[in-house]
């Protein structure tokens, strides 16, 4: 069995009240996961944790070799690609597109010690590759919300990580622009040694060929853990949600509806 690139055990966070209450979950070299789960599920905690941007009141995480609390975390998250809505709150208006990205490789936002040239062609290499070459000199506040999450994936990518975590990757996104980057998503998924992807989503639409398994949230709680066709039930996102849903597949998408 091979060592996980990511795993958590009996994970408790409280913020005055109890958030996430016991979770234990283990990602694998090649898996890529879906997390699921209502509003207040525990989502959004559970990625801060792994993420270091919050601690853990109990419990073990293991990102590769590496135990939160034993090593620095601040070294350890350079091996997490994180997209996140989140970090667009942190990122000045004027920041030129290529230092985000460029920042991306020592996991800092807003670079003061600019890196060398060799890091800035690297960035702009990734920018053309994602088709936003046409962004090389532009700055981030102005950028669409479809151009800031690419611009947030190629700042990711800067970094040498086994996991990429995408943290409701399509939020703000028309249609057209979802399906776009759902398929750009799935074939930098199916690329050899790609790094193992985990996308949160409130979405089954959203949910990637590419997912091996999906991980239930409800209550701060793992409802269910496991393959992606095993786990993805009409029953079980009944449960979850609190309400009857019927679960359609079309290919190898999925659809909801009340049932």
């Amino acid at each position: 069995m091979p060592s996980p690139v990511l795993e958590v055990t009996d994970l408790t966070f409280r913020r005055g009240r109890p958030i996430l209450k016991g979770i234990s979950w283990r990602v694998d070299p090649g898996q890529h996961w879906c997390i699921l789960g209502p509003n207040g599920c525990g989502k959004t905690s559970l990625i801060n944790l792994i993420t270091g941007y919050d601690s853990a009141t109990d419990g073990t995480m293991r990102i590769g070799d590496s135990v939160f609390g034993d090593d620095d975390w601040r070294e350890v998250r350079r091996r997490v690609g994180l997209v996140t809505n989140t970090l667009t709150t942190y990122l000045e208006s004027g920041e030129p597109v290529l230092d985000v990205i460029a920042s991306g490789r020592e996991a800092k936002l807003n670079l003061i010690d600019l890196p060398g040239p060799a890091v800035f062609r690297e960035a702009a290499k990734l920018l053309k590759q994602v088709g936003c070459d046409y962004l090389r000199e532009a700055f981030w506040g102005p950028l669409s919300q479809g151009e800031k999450q690419k611009v947030l994936i190629c700042r990711a990518l800067m970094a040498k990580f086994k996991v990429l975590i995408l943290d409701e990757p399509c939020a703000g996104l028309d249609p057209v622009a979802r399906e776009h980057y759902l398929q750009w998503m799935q074939t930098l998924a199916a690329r050899p040694k790609s790094p193992s992807l985990v996308m949160v989503t409130h979405h089954v639409e959203e949910i990637l060929p590419a997912i091996t398994h999906c991980l239930l949230l409800k209550d701060g709680r793992v409802f269910a853990s496991g393959a992606k066709h095993d786990i993805l039930t009409s029953a079980n996102l009944s449960a979850i949600y609190g309400a009857k849903v019927k679960l359609t597949r079309h290919g190898e998408r999925y659809a909801l509806r009340l049932g």
